[in-house]
């Protein structure tokens, strides 16, 4: 998994650079635990210390099964700098979900909660794990080390194993438009995006950040942990699930400055109007993330906030590739420009040719190298001229601002025309009685394809009234041709809207 570079900066050393600040790092709400950063610090080295003489080569794989709390943080870049390649897992995941990933990345060494590893334990992959490492419990006899005893009594170990073209992270893909895939990114890739992400939207030591995104995922990582710790500043993590009253309460107790959110939560926070009379006067920026932030839910939340609601772009297998710089005017349903450092195009599918309307394709130094195979090489995502095609299609606006406006393989084909959900989905939400929407497309023996929509109603309003609404609103073409009322939209942890969930067990709707 390696390749070769001249590049030597080790994630883990670039993001503790800071050696004298004695301020809160880390806050978890939820339980109360803080740590200032000198003991944070300490526990990184010690995991390292302990990781180091158990590492039976380089680039050995240390899975982490836990939640955005300070273990995840001490372990993940412990293992960074001890040398070993981090492999997070959803904590929540399921045997069936852990055993091919925990298979094919070959993973050694565990750290999990102790009701996950009775899972894991039964696993055929569980055999080749030679440390395990239960962060809540004490050990039953069963091999396992306690969180306390792993780091008890080892000087810490400040030594940074080399970085550059090595494999830091093994990401998984959010596999919404397949099987998730384990994506090699790093250190050059992530520390690269880090100095990206900090020319244009920059954190303090003043700042403290709410981060209500998974750790696990590039969007929790790179923008919100990482650039936080790097800077010095304080990192505020929380429970899920987690709801509008949880949020203004933690921004409002905690004196958050800055948070990192994600789609759904925004569109709560503006279906309420309003704070609940909690204070949130001490944001300065509201960051969505993980999906398209309608333009109306920006506005609505901003009002609300009154804060600038902005959105960036990025992927697991590129970290963050757009972002509208610090300072400037929010432009709702904008992803703002492309980072430092970064190439884009816009190219057309159909005829390869580039413009201002097309699907991104991104060239850059935080371009992942390739997916894992299940033989342990790398496979490259990019094309043989390092463009990496992103599936996402975007529009180039004259000031240019860049604007999301679908997926290739989300977009929807009828009668030849090209239709974009995420345009649809923005106008259903315009509704005043719709609370949320997804829109895909179904085949339809005539059309091709035509949309459907499934729709979460706030009020007793008749379907066919919301169809009309949006017939009023686009071409004919785009009108939607089916719409279901649904209790919920299932979501992934990002945000994401989970469409098969919905279209293996549609209920409740009218054509």
């Amino acid at each position: 998994m390696t390749t070769s570079g001249h590049w030597t900066s080790n994630l883990a050393e670039s993001v503790w650079q800071d050696t004298t600040s004695r301020r809160t790092a880390l806050i978890e709400h939820s339980s109360g635990r803080s740590y200032r950063y000198p003991e944070l610090k300490q526990a990184v080295e010690r995991f390292a210390a302990a990781l180091r003489p158990r590492l039976h080569g380089p680039d050995e794989v240390v899975a982490l099964v836990c939640d955005n709390t300070a273990e995840f943080v001490v372990a993940y870049h412990g293992t960074l700098l001890a040398g070993g390649v981090v492999l997070p897992l959803e904590p929540l995941g399921t045997p069936e979900e852990w055993q091919p990933v925990l298979e094919r990345c070959r993973a050694a060494h565990v750290v999990t909660s102790a009701k996950a590893w009775r899972q894991l334990s039964a696993l055929p992959s569980a055999a080749s794990v030679r440390s395990v490492v239960v962060v809540d419990e004490l050990p039953s006899g069963d091999g396992t080390i306690s969180w306390h005893r792993w780091l008890d009594g080892l000087a810490a170990d400040a030594s940074p194993a080399a970085g550059d073209e090595r494999p830091a992270l093994l990401a998984t893909s959010s596999g919404s438009l397949g099987l998730p895939k384990q994506i090699v990114l790093t250190h050059r890739n992530l520390v690269s995006n880090l100095d990206q992400i900090d020319a244009v939207h920059r954190l303090t030591a003043d700042d403290v950040v709410l981060a209500t995104t998974p750790f696990r995922h590039i969007y929790g990582m790179q923008m919100a942990m990482n650039p936080t710790l790097r800077a010095g500043g304080t990192l505020v993590t929380v429970h899920t699930p987690f709801s509008v009253s949880d949020l203004v309460e933690v921004i409002e107790t905690r004196k958050v400055t800055v948070a990192y959110l994600v789609p759904s939560l925004l569109a709560e926070l503006a279906r309420l109007g309003g704070t609940g009379g909690r204070d949130t006067s001490s944001l300065r920026l509201v960051y969505s993330g993980g999906a398209p932030l309608p333009a109306d839910v920006a506005r609505s939340c901003a009002r609300v906030l009154g804060v600038p609601v902005v959105q960036g772009y990025g992927m697991t297998e590129a970290g963050c590739t757009f972002a509208p710089p610090d300072g400037s005017p929010p432009v709702p349903a904008s992803i703002g420009r492309a980072l430092p450092d970064t190439e884009i195009r816009l190219v057309d599918p159909e005829t390869g040719v580039g413009g201002e309307t097309g699907e991104i394709w991104v060239r850059g130094p935080q371009v992942s190298p390739g997916y894992l195979d299940d033989d342990g090489t790398v496979r490259s995502l990019a094309d043989e001229e390092h463009w990496l095609h992103t599936g996402d299609i975007a529009r180039r606006e004259p000031d240019g601002h860049v604007t999301i406006i679908g997926r290739i393989k989300q977009l929807i084909k009828y009668k030849g025309h090209q239709i974009a959900p995420a345009e649809l989905e923005a106008v259903l939400l315009s509704h005043p009685d719709v609370a949320d929407a997804v829109v895909t497309g179904a085949p339809d023996e005539v059309a091709g394809e035509i949309p459907v929509a499934f729709v979460v109603l706030t009020g007793p309003v008749a379907l066919s009234e919301v169809t009309d609404f949006v017939a009023s609103r686009v071409a004919p073409y785009k009108k939607i041709r089916s719409i279901s009322a649904v209790d919920r939209i299932p979501r992934s942890a990002m945000g994401k809207a989970l469409v098969r969930e919905l279209t293996d067990g549609r209920a409740g709707g009218t054509r």
